[in-house]
């Protein structure tokens, strides 16, 4: 990264120096470099950010390789594993609407679900008591 900055610097100097004027023979050679550097400031800034932006997308991208491919391994040694089952008696969909809205988006739902083979109720939270249907959800 400092090599790239270096590089970066020098380039700036050999194509910004044809814009240093001859007539500060007077000034040394540290202020005519300073100058131009403060002077062309803003394609040095620009140019380090684009450096650590891509940096930063190697970065990801490389990380990203990586963790697929431990994904990947991964989910080879869990189907080798027994999957338990997983025993669903039923989704309850609580609302609570005053308008409706809430009802319809409900009962779509309800309906989603029923299409992946579970048994769906639709409930509205006004009228559950918890108490009343206590033995209905410990089956």
């Amino acid at each position: 990264m400092a090599k790239f900055a270096i590089v970066v610097l020098a380039f700036a100097c050999c194509a910004f120096a044809r814009d240093v004027k001859a007539s500060q023979t007077g000034s040394s050679l540290a202020e005519n470099y300073l100058t131009l550097l403060w002077h062309h400031r803003l394609y040095l800034y620009a140019a380090a950010a684009l450096a650590v932006g891509l940096w930063f997308s190697l970065k990801v991208a490389l990380s990203r390789k990586s963790c697929g491919k431990d994904a990947v391994s991964g989910a080879r040694e869990a189907g080798k594993q027994e999957e338990p089952q997983v025993y669903v008696s039923g989704v309850k969909i609580f609302y609570g609407s005053q308008t409706g809205t809430a009802k319809g988006f409900a009962n779509v739902l309800s309906e989603e679900v029923k299409t992946l083979g579970f048994p769906a109720e639709v409930i509205d939270m006004k009228d559950y008591d918890p108490d009343d249907r206590l033995a209905d959800e410990v089956r």
